[in-house]
Order: structure tokens, then C-alpha cells, then sequence
């Protein structure tokens, strides 16, 4: 997010010293940036500055995440999805989202404590350590002793194999992040015998929707901010000289929130 410090013609909506959320424009570290007027998007006056900051790539994100998934579930035969990276601020939007529209959800954190924390947070959805050698057993528990339909993947890497052992013949793998270290070799997945289908999804995806649909996702974006905001949880704020302290804090293991880069107020 940041403050107008001038506005073109056409822009009548916008104002000098205005607070605006914006997305996507390249270069959003800069203390200046030119935006186009489309995607600056006026902040609710009850909404912080860092909230603001996730105000929309987040929300946009959960979005085209959750019409994947809601494709993916229709065309199954039903079951619980199973997500990775379920800790992340994302991960906690899915959650709540899966609660809003009574989804079943699994949750997949890389610690004990996260799945503590996870589950009292979210105590309709099993939450679950990869730390724990037999968390693939708890996950067929979880699942009814079924194949899962959909999984929803933020880490790939080396875990994607086990992910796949945990789905349905006809499932459906959505990854949109490469959090995870090393790497599983496509054709060890079994995808043409199994006929599993492996979808990868961007938030990009959004700029393809009509104007119409765009200005709704963005009212939803806006209300989530104000209504929920303890959803967009910071890890910390730097100032953009102290940029190789933010990098190494948001590599952090156990990390909970986003790091934030803020340029000196003037």
C-alpha cells in the first residue's frame, strides 16, 4: 500500500494523500511507483497501514485458490481437501473460508506446535505435523480411510510424492508455491495409470476476469479487511534500508505472518 503523492486525469476517485492498496505493479518495494488507476484501490479509514499491505494479494489469492478447489471438488467424488503450508497467512484464509462454506479440510503444518496452535484455531478442521512419522496415516484417518480428491499445495519439493500417495485415483494436486526443498520426478506420480491431475495456479489468473468480476473481488478484498482483519497477520515491518533482515525473517522457520518492507515516512 502507499499514499498518493499525485494523480492523473481520470483518476477522479483519487486524491493526493490518499491511502491506496494496489495490485499487481511491479516494483512495489520503491518509496515512488507509478500505478494505473484501476489497480489503486482506496483503503477503508478503519483499516491499518500493514493490513492495507495485504489488503488485496492476499484476499485475490484465497479467491482464485478456492474456485480451483470448488472446480476440482465438483468434478470428484467427494471428500476432504487436504492443504499444505496450512499455517501461512493463505493457508489460515483457506481455513476460514473452508469454515464459511463448510468445506472439509485437512491442514498439513511442518510442526507439532503449529498443529496445536492450528487446531484451536480452526477446531472443525484436523490439523496435522509432518514433523510426526505416521502423520500419512492420520491424514487416512482424517480422510475416512479414502483417497482425498483434491490437495492444495503450497510447498512441493520432495513432499509431493506423499501427497499424491494420500489422493483418489481421478485427484486433483492444485500447487501454487515452492516452499519445500528438493524434488519428485514427474513420472513417478503414476498420473497416466492413476489419472491424477496436477494444476498449477497464479494469482496472475486474476487480471483475466471482466472489470465487473475484478470490482467485486476487490469489495470482498476491502470488507475481508475490515471485518477480519487479525486474518492478515504481520511477522514484522522493516524499513526498506534493513531489506536483508526482512529476507532473513521471512525465511525463518516457524515464521507466522508476512514480513513487510515500509519506505521512511517523509
Amino acid at each position: 500500500m502507499g499514499v498518493i503523492e499525485a494523480a492523473g486525469e481520470g483518476s477522479d476517485a483519487l486524491r493526493p494523500g490518499q491511502r491506496v492498496a494496489f495490485f499487481p505493479v511491479p516494483g512495489s518495494w520503491s518509496e515512488l511507483v507509478t500505478v494505473p488507476a484501476e489497480f489503486a484501490v482506496p483503503v477503508p479509514a478503519g483499516v491499518r497501514d500493514e493490513t492495507a499491505a495485504l489488503m488485496l494479494v492476499n484476499p485475490l489469492t484465497l479467491l482464485i485458490l478456492m474456485r480451483a478447489v470448488e472446480q476440482a471438488v465438483a468434478e470428484s467424488a467427494g471428500g476432504p481437501v487436504v492443504q499444505t503450508a496450512a499455517g501461512s497467512t493463505i493457508g489460515k484464509l483457506v481455513s476460514s473460508a473452508a469454515k464459511r462454506h463448510g468445506l472439509p479440510l485437512i491442514n498439513l503444518v511442518r510442526s507439532d506446535a503449529g498443529a496445536r496452535a492450528l487446531q484451536d484455531r480452526f477446531p472443525d478442521h484436523p490439523a496435522i505435523s509432518t514433523a510426526d512419522p505416521g502423520w500419512r496415516t492420520q491424514v487416512r484417518e482424517a480422510a475416512g480411510h479414502r483417497g482425498v480428491p483434491v490437495v492444495l499445495d503450497a510447498v512441493g519439493g520432495s513432499l509431493t510424492r506423499d501427497l499424491t500417495s494420500l489422493m483418489a485415483d481421478g485427484g486433483t494436486l492444485i500447487v501454487y508455491g515452492m516452499l519445500g526443498s528438493g524434488s519428485t520426478a514427474l513420472e513417478s506420480l503414476a498420473l497416466t495409470p492413476r489419472e491424477l491431475t496436477v494444476q498449477g495456479v497464479s494469482v496472475s489468473r486474476w487480471l483475466s476476469r471482466t472489470p465487473g468480476q475484478r470490482a467485486e473481488d476487490v469489495s470482498f478484498a476491502a470488507s475481508l479487511a475490515e471485518t477480519d482483519p487479525d486474518l492478515f497477520e504481520v511477522a514484522g515491518s522493516y524499513d526498506l534500508a534493513d531489506y536483508a533482515a526482512a529476507i532473513a525473517h521471512a525465511r525463518r522457520p516457524g515464521k507466522t505472518g508476512t514480513v513487510l518492507l515500509a519506505s521512511p515516512a517523509p
